[in-house]
């Protein structure tokens, strides 16, 4: 479907050439050769010892573009599938760009993930290359994945080559909705682990998204927690965000709830986007002194609850949630007036209507994903006659402000992030004492859902604690280290129907009453 006149208005927002683009020319270059904000800081990343690294817009084009010359030194060639495995360092950031302006793909993966959650992903995606460091390049050891070249950024051998490239590279054109960013998530179709390929094009909605909804512009100090191994991370971590030419600040390391404080108010935030679990994490310590920089907060990942909404509401911040998906690939819904209750209204140039309780877009905007990598069945499965279809059920009130209830299908939703209750299963079946296995979304204050597993083992297994124990730890181990069940129930058999499906729904409702 075309895209709709209103979004064809804010084509002015970025750096086209006809229909050819690279989103790294708004990002970063416009900046960088603009004299007026090319000495303007556009990171500043910060560990837990409150050691700071800045790169401001110059500094950061003429890195990534000795990146973006490392790899056409090393012959990648245009198209390629790079994946990024590392934590959040400025290496991290800069190499995405660069794959990016070098006209191939992006592929950021979140570093919690162990053997097989890696394993599976690189496969799927076609990897190509793989960009990570010392201390993360253990779990890519004897992955059965042929041909994969690693990049190891703090190798003597890759800074001896990097220190030694030039600082100039011309960003290579491209269709204008040829994908720039694949991400890896659990999709809402019901499958699990999906490519999602989201096209430079998307820019134009990321951009005006963030100037209405983040309400970012160039003088802002803005914060986006998330790992750009999500899409929040990338879209509104990294691309949007420079778009625009504020300033983003990236705290390294894990969540810690005194040096997140510590982190906003030094640094005199003026705009954050995180998760309702981040919210939830932080009530214990924050007063509303923290928040006297603090022009605007938005919240992402899930429905934000009525306690954290009014805790926040005391203390006089009111919260502004937001709604979309990877699929969508930049806000589609936000409550812009911070409504109590309400996920918020369609933002313009979107069309938004309840299909069958399922909230249903109209295609006709530029952040759709354009794709599923070699999944097109399940692409298609996404649109019904003449709407992109969510698997997100809702209510609408007459004055348009929207309401989220529940998902559709199984995927469960823990501390904002997607999981797929298949991959936990296939994980778990492999350990010796687990005949079958069924993995559920529980409710969790702080989480919002915790994965729970019910197990039923094996002869000769016995159920005890230091078995659950066991069995979580498996799951952390070869899965995901975020990703593991949190609860385990052993039990005789599991509730199927005649065909044999698991009926998850009677394993959830003792959960959830």
């Amino acid at each position: 479907m075309k895209l709709s006149n209103f979004w064809k208005q804010h084509e002015k927002d970025i750096v086209l050439h006809g229909k050819k683009m690279n989103i790294v020319e708004s990002c970063v270059d416009r900046h960088a050769e603009n004299p007026e904000t090319s000495k303007k800081l556009a990171f500043v990343f910060q560990d837990k010892r409150g050691k700071t690294k800045k790169y401001t817009y110059k500094e950061l084009y003429e890195q990534v573009n000795k990146f973006a010359n490392y790899f056409k030194k090393l012959k990648i060639k245009e198209n390629s599938h790079v994946a990024l495995f590392l934590p959040k360092i400025p290496e991290l950031y800069i190499s995405f760009l660069a794959i990016i302006k070098s006209g191939s793909i992006a592929v950021p993966l979140f570093e919690a993930f162990q053997k097989q959650g890696l394993e599976l992903r690189l496969k799927r995606g076609d990897i190509d290359f793989i960009i990570t460091n010392k201390e993360l390049l253990k779990r890519l050891k004897n992955l059965k994945i042929k041909n994969l070249k690693k990049i190891i950024v703090d190798f003597p051998d890759f800074k001896k080559k990097f220190k030694n490239q030039k600082t100039e590279f011309k960003a290579i054109l491209k269709n204008r909705k040829s994908p720039c960013l694949m991400i890896f998530t659990s999709s809402t179709a019901g499958t699990p682990v999906a490519g999602i390929l989201l096209s430079h094009e998307a820019l134009i909605q990321q951009h005006y998204t963030a100037k209405l909804v983040l309400k970012l512009n160039e003088k802002e100090k803005y914060w986006c927690t998330a790992h750009p191994g999500w899409v929040t991370g990338s879209v509104y971590g990294i691309i949007a965000p420079l778009s625009i030419g504020c300033t983003n600040f990236i705290y390294k390391e894990h969540f810690d709830v005194k040096k997140w404080i510590s982190f906003l108010k030094n640094n005199k935030i003026s705009i954050v986007y995180t998760a309702p679990t981040a919210f939830r994490m932080l009530k214990e310590k924050i007063k509303k002194s923290d928040f006297q920089y603090v022009k605007n907060i938005c919240s992402v990942g899930e429905a934000l609850t009525l306690p954290i909404y009014d805790f926040y509401k005391n203390l006089g911040i009111v919260i502004k949630d937001t709604y979309w998906q990877t699929e969508t690939g930049a806000i589609v819904i936000a409550n812009l007036e911070g409504r109590r209750k309400a996920l918020g209204k369609a933002i313009p140039g979107i069309t938004v209507k309840i299909v069958n309780k399922d909230i249903s877009l109209k295609p006709d905007f530029p952040s759709l994903m354009t794709g599923i990598y070699k999944h097109e069945k399940m692409y298609k499965n996404y649109f019904k006659k003449t709407w992109f279809v969510t698997n997100d059920l809702a209510r609408k009130d007459k004055q348009g402000y929207f309401f989220f209830e529940a998902r559709k299908d199984d995927i469960i939703k823990t501390s904002g992030e997607r999981v797929s209750p298949l991959e936990i299963e296939s994980v778990l079946e492999k350990h010796k004492a687990v005949k079958e296995t069924a993995v559920i979304g529980i409710p969790h204050e702080v989480k919002g859902s915790i994965i729970k597993a019910f197990v039923v083992l094996n002869k000769g297994f016995e159920a005890s604690e230091k078995l659950k124990q066991e069995l979580s730890l498996f799951v952390k181990q070869n899965y995901a280290g975020h990703s593991y069940p949190k609860e385990i129930s052993f039990i005789k058999n599991l509730p199927k129907t005649n065909s044999g499906k698991i009926i998850r729904m009677k394993l959830r409702k003792p959960e959830t009453r």
